[in-house]
């Protein structure tokens, strides 16, 4: 199965407002632009949503609207495959440093078992099995959760392995744009990756279910990015 993506990254390789591709080091210096679209192809009917621009908004939020801005780029991710253990992550987003891992996790998790757990059949079209993922080095850690699609193919959605920064705080620049200033942490977990870990074939009714649960997914994310909450919303 082949899912092409394009979702919202958050830093380098970015492609800027000025429609060119910026180095790492020039990223912040970048316009920002107020709305992306995430779109997921793959055949027949794509689904896709925009997320709002409130995350530049003033609305009240543990975030600061500086490192809102900080990470408003977006990247192209494409279905990539490691054949040594047939896993295909379908689509990632790169999830800025400052968001506390542990909270985000448990809320999404949260989350789909009530949105896709509970509401599997009514939404989707299939009965969904929601389960938690463990690992780190005690193998307690909660790393995300996986997703039966009925009896057809399993779902993960978790953080991937890598490294990212995080920074004190955001600062102004001589030219006025935003700028990491103080003491650098490393934070595990850069990306959120949503993979089908087995070779099964599956239905274009699978595939479509697929596509919504990435859709959904990643507009629990938004709300979490804007407001601190996956269940929060503009009207609440």
């Amino acid at each position: 199965m082949k899912l092409d993506t394009k979702v919202v990254g958050r830093k380098a390789q970015s492609i800027c407002g000025r429609g060119s591709v910026c180095s790492k080091a020039e990223h912040v210096k970048c316009r920002v632009q107020p709305s992306r679209k995430w779109s997921i192809g793959g055949g027949g009917a794509a689904s896709s949503y925009t997320p709002s621009n409130r995350v530049l908004s003033t609305h009240k939020s543990q975030f600061s609207v500086g490192r809102r801005e900080e990470l408003s780029h977006f990247v192209r991710c494409y279905s990539t495959k490691d054949a040594s253990d047939n896993i295909t992550v379908l689509t990632k987003a790169e999830i800025p440093a400052f968001i506390p891992r542990e909270d985000f996790l448990q809320q999404l998790f949260q989350w789909a078992e009530i949105s896709v757990g509970q509401r599997g059949r009514s939404v989707y079209g299939y009965a969904m099995v929601v389960e938690k993922l463990h690992g780190g080095e005690d193998g307690e850690e909660l790393k995300g959760f996986s997703v039966a699609i009925g009896d057809e193919t399993t779902i993960q959605v978790g953080m991937d392995n890598e490294v990212t920064e995080k920074y004190e705080f955001i600062s102004r620049g001589p030219d006025g744009f935003p700028v990491p200033k103080g003491k650098c942490e490393e934070i595990k977990g850069k990306y959120l990756e949503v993979r089908k870990v087995d070779s099964n074939a599956i239905s274009e009714n699978a595939k479509q279910a697929i596509r919504e649960l990435i859709s959904q997914v990643m507009k629990a994310f938004d709300s979490y990015y804007a407001f601190g909450s996956v269940f929060s919303h503009d009207s609440t």
